[in-house]
C-alpha cells in the first residue's frame, strides 16, 4: 500500500496540500463569489418582493377602508333619499286625504241640503194633499164649504202642536 511507505509520505502531503490549496483559491476566488451574489441578488429580489407585498396589502387595506367609507357613505344617502321619499309620500296622502275629505263633506252637504229640500217639498206636498182632504172631507161630512187658507191653518195646527 502506498500511503503506508513513508518514503513516499512528504510527497503526498505536498500534493495533498497543493491540491487543496489549489481548490480552496479556485473556491474562494470563483465558485463562492458567484454563490454569493446568486444569493444576494435572491435575497434583495425576496426582499423587494416582501416589500412591494407589504406596499400592496397597505394599498389593498387603504382601498378596502376607502371602498366602505364610500358604502357607509351610500347607505346614509340612501336612508336620507329613503326618509325624504316616505315624508314626502305621507305629505302627499295627508295632502290627498284632506282634499277628499273636503269633497266628501261638500258632497254630504249638498245632498243634505237637497234632501232637506226634498222633505220640505214633500211636507208642503202632504200639507196641500191634506188640506184638499180635509176640505172635502168636511164638505162630504157636515156638508160645509171650506176655504183653503181654513183647510191649511187646521192641518198646520195638527202638525205643529
Amino acid at each position: 500500500m502506498p500511503q503506508m511507505e513513508f518514503a513516499d509520505y512528504f510527497p503526498q502531503i505536498a500534493w495533498s496540500i497543493f491540491a487543496f490549496s489549489t481548490l480552496y483559491f479556485l473556491m474562494a476566488k470563483l465558485a463562492l463569489p458567484r454563490i454569493t451574489n446568486i444569493l444576494e441578488s435572491r435575497q434583495r429580489r425576496l426582499d423587494q418582493d416582501l416589500e412591494l407585498a407589504e406596499k400592496l396589502r397597505d394599498e389593498a387595506t387603504a382601498a378596502l377602508a376607502g371602498y366602505e367609507s364610500l358604502m357607509a357613505a351610500a347607505h346614509a344617502k340612501t336612508e336620507i333619499i329613503l326618509l325624504e321619499a316616505r315624508e314626502t309620500l305621507q305629505r302627499e296622502t295627508v295632502q290627498r286625504l284632506d282634499a277628499l275629505k273636503a269633497q266628501l263633506e261638500s258632497k254630504v252637504t249638498e245632498s243634505e241640503r237637497r234632501i232637506q229640500n226634498i222633505m220640505a217639498q214633500a211636507v208642503d206636498e202632504v200639507v196641500v194633499a191634506a188640506s184638499v182632504s180635509a176640505r172635502s172631507g168636511v164638505k162630504k161630512l157636515i156638508g160645509l164649504e171650506v176655504s183653503e187658507e181654513q183647510a191649511r191653518a187646521a192641518v198646520d195646527a195638527v202638525r205643529k202642536p
